[in-house]
């Protein structure tokens, strides 16, 4: 069934679970309104300072304070969002910051993604995910975003447009940011409707990378012995302890 052969409530019900599922989107429709509204009222409670009307000034006050309230309350759902769903990875240095993220992509995400798109309550479940190369020195310019966007691939399922709507809505509960990145395409004649749609993975990091490393001058300085550009290990000889030379050897 093409796009154009929904009825427009489908339509509709699509686009919502495309903000909804974008879930950092949660700024962009709720955060950022609340910010402007506050920021509106505090220049109206300014002005009428300014003024000296008193009724004008406890008006303002009054619409400054629920401004504040509803602002910092969807803050604070968008701050409980954030903790449940990012990693903790601070790049500010940058050597344990890539460990840090190569463990993310390796343990985390790699298996948890390709397995919470095994949704049961679908048919033909086919996951083609990609996950990112891993980077090979500490100055690679990943360490530098402020959010880092991964084009996962795609999910395809069948069933009945409730079920498969509800497999896209299901990216919510998943314990990364995970978001679509275009319109799901349909498939098929209802209830037998086929789904295919790419997302995408969206990380904060916690901070982005400090001084970059002067990789020349760490190698020559060494590192873990054996490394390249280390020096070559030594065993130092023998030394028995105080008192036991000549001693022999068992109890």
């Amino acid at each position: 069934m093409s796009l154009s052969k929904l009825k427009r409530i489908h339509v509709i019900i699509i686009g919502s679970f495309l903000c909804v599922a974008a879930g950092v989107g949660m700024f962009f429709l709720l955060i950022k309104p609340q910010q402007d509204a506050y920021a509106l009222y505090l220049d109206r409670y300014n002005k009428a300072y300014v003024l000296g009307n008193d009724d004008q000034e406890r008006k303002a006050q009054d619409d400054l304070r629920q401004a504040y309230v509803r602002a910092d309350n969807t803050q604070q759902m968008y701050d409980v969002q954030m903790r449940q769903r990012m990693p903790d990875l601070d790049f500010e240095d940058r050597e344990l910051g890539m460990l840090s993220w190569w463990r993310e992509v390796t343990k985390t995400l790699d298996p948890l993604l390709n397995s919470f798109a095994k949704d049961n309550g679908v048919a033909n479940v086919q996951v083609n995910f990609q996950m990112p190369a891993l980077p090979y020195t500490p100055n690679d310019s990943l360490f530098d975003q402020d959010v880092i966007v991964i084009p996962l691939g795609s999910v395809s399922a069948s069933g009945n447009f409730k079920s498969l709507m509800n497999n896209i809505k299901r990216w919510n509960r998943c314990s990364r940011l995970v978001m679509l990145e275009s319109a799901p395409t349909l498939a098929g004649s209802s209830p037998n409707l086929t789904v295919n749609y790419p997302v995408r993975c969206i990380i904060f990091p916690r901070a982005k990378g400090g001084a970059r490393i002067d990789m020349a001058a760490a190698g020559a300085a060494g590192g873990a012995p054996g490394a390249p550009g280390a020096p070559p290990m030594t065993m130092a000889p023998y030394q028995p302890p105080p008192g036991a030379a000549g001693r022999p050897p068992g109890p």
